[in-house]
């Protein structure tokens, strides 16, 4: 009898799919954006050197390189760069399964353009010299090379609570 019931109050396979697509097309943009297309579609918003002075200096920010090294650090109102990064192997880090902690040193400014420049050094590697417009949705900041490119790849940062 049981059987009976279930058979009569189930949702048809179709009715189920369109449901799901609906309710898909109405979540909240999770913060998988892939480029700064859907982050643009998403509504966020690039910020001003001015902006980036009084929200992102002095902060410790955290996120990973385009390699997946996780970094943590703090862009202090001097120009000064400086934190931690956090290699896991896991990341491709090659570590032999050690964690590897190295320093990071570095020094920003801001260009006429507008964009956040910064020369930084993690341990002893220097990584290029790098210009990025910062783009900031909800309480995250995306970093992209280009503020107009649809397809220009992001690099997501957050600010430790």
């Amino acid at each position: 009898m049981s059987r009976l019931l279930n058979e009569k109050k189930a949702v048809p396979l179709l009715t189920r799919l369109l449901l799901g697509l609906a309710l898909s097309l109405f979540m909240p943009f999770a913060g998988a954006q892939n480029n700064l297309g859907e982050l643009l579609d998403a509504g966020a918003k690039k910020i001003s050197p001015d902006e980036f002075r009084q929200d992102v200096v002095q902060r410790t920010i955290v996120g990973s390189t385009s390699s997946g090294v996780r970094m943590e650090l703090m862009y202090a109102s001097t120009g000064v760069i400086q934190g931690r990064s956090d290699i896991n192997p896991s990341t491709g880090g090659g570590t032999g399964g050690m964690n590897v902690i190295s320093p990071i040193d570095g020094v920003w400014t801001v260009d006429d353009s507008g964009r956040i420049c910064a020369s930084i050094v993690i341990g002893r590697t220097f990584l290029p010299f790098r210009c990025e417009y910062w783009f900031k949705y909800k309480d995250d900041y995306f970093l992209a090379l280009s503020d107009s490119d649809p397809k220009a790849k992001l690099l997501r940062r957050t600010v430790k609570q």
